[in-house]
């Protein structure tokens, strides 16, 4: 009995291909050229379409930014629902902890860009969640007082991206080991 042609992929999933190659494509232009410098144009080009065929899927840059949040945003949720499962101490500053250094770890290819581009930076932190994400982070790892300088030190851990990006070229696991030992100084501020 001789195999079955595969099906052609539905409309739906040709759909859901393409928004995935212009959000790759666009990543790659945002760290070739630059987050401001990169038009829709640009992407269109380096994918062999029209512009109006980019448009039709995004609207602009920020929505192919949100989607390249959207992993962040899903994984920093999960992450802070885990730990307010725990009570407020040792083990939810572990979860979090821990979380942290594995979410970094899994996009360092943005760590390079936010470095380097104030613009992208800024950009994806209102795509994961803007000033409302950190407070829940802060509120998450602290409670609902926290000191100025514990304020401090989670803005701080959220912006590793720079220091992540600089030691890029040694193995993960010790990256790993470098992000936990800063995150569980930073979760020690009182």
């Amino acid at each position: 009995m001789a195999p079955q042609d595969p099906e052609p992929p539905t409309r739906a999933e040709r759909v859901r291909q393409t928004r995935a190659r212009i959000v790759s494509v666009a990543l790659t232009l945002f760290a070739e050229k630059g987050y401001e410098a990169t038009s829709l144009q640009d992407i269109a080009n380096e994918m062999g379409l029209t512009k109006p065929a980019v448009y039709y899927h995004y609207r602009g840059k920020q929505e192919i930014l949100n989607d390249l949040a959207e992993p962040v945003r899903t994984a920093l949720s999960a992450l802070l629902d885990r730990a307010r499962a725990q009570p407020l101490g040792p083990r939810r500053t572990e979860v979090l902890v821990t979380g942290l250094a594995d979410l970094f770890l899994s996009r360092r290819e943005f760590a390079r860009i936010m470095a380097q581009q104030t613009a992208f930076r800024e950009a994806m932190r209102n795509a994961v969640g803007g000033p409302g994400m950190l407070d829940t982070l802060i509120e998450a790892t602290f409670g609902t007082d926290p000191s100025l300088d514990q304020r401090f030190a989670v803005y701080s851990a959220t912006s590793v991206g720079p220091a992540l990006w600089a030691l890029g070229d040694h193995p993960e696991d010790e990256l790993r080991a470098v992000l936990l030992r800063a995150f569980r100084r930073i979760a020690s501020v009182r």
